[in-house]
């Protein structure tokens, strides 16, 4: 008996192409995805689990009043992101802060430094997914402290005897399922590319 496994080993071969795939437009996805989640979510005044964090209460008081061009980072009115705010520069005096009315960590909302200072990155830097390795994409909030130079935002998101929990840290699940389904249009792409 005689088979023909030209077609098996034609697959093979493409298989063994992409023992290695670069995983480099998954994680510049992927970081776009930690970047509106974190901003949507923000802005909606939803923790890591899509949940509604708790309101503040002690503003807007006695009402809200527009940001000024310092609160807003030098951006415009209309500017739908804020710029970078970093260091103790970017805190806002007490009587600032009582008369904003953005939802709980973004009393500035879109100029808030929760949004603005999100930076985002992967690893390993070459994108490759070695056997047996792993990439993954990351977010982390850079330079938000306060006057005195304390990075605060662990204690909100830990919560403290005086701090309700605000636990940023993560993907909403909305943000998941954006993120499956760019693995999925990723991993299609690479099988694709080898046929």
């Amino acid at each position: 008996m005689i088979v023909d496994t030209s077609g098996l080993d034609r697959l093979m071969a493409r298989l063994r192409k992409i023992a290695e795939p670069n995983a480099t437009p998954l994680m510049a996805r992927w970081m776009n995805v930690i970047e509106e989640d974190n901003r949507k979510g923000v802005l909606a005044g939803l923790d890591k689990d899509g949940v509604a964090m708790i309101p503040v209460t002690y503003r807007p008081k006695p009402r809200a009043k527009p940001l000024t061009v310092s609160q807003r980072g030098g951006r415009a009115k209309r500017a739908t992101r804020g710029a970078f705010i970093g260091g103790v520069a970017g805190n806002l005096t007490s009587s600032e802060y009582r008369v904003l009315d953005g939802p709980p960590l973004a009393p500035r909302r879109q100029f808030s430094r929760v949004i603005t200072n999100l930076v985002t990155g992967f690893a390993p830097g070459d994108g490759i997914l070695r056997s047996g390795g792993q990439v993954e994409a990351f977010g982390a909030w850079d330079d938000v402290v306060s006057r005195k130079g304390v990075h605060f935002l662990p204690f909100h998101f830990d919560g403290t005897s005086r701090l309700p929990r605000r636990d940023l840290r993560g993907v909403r699940p909305a943000g998941i399922q954006k993120a499956l389904s760019a693995l999925r249009a990723w991993a299609i792409s690479i099988v694709r590319e080898q046929g």
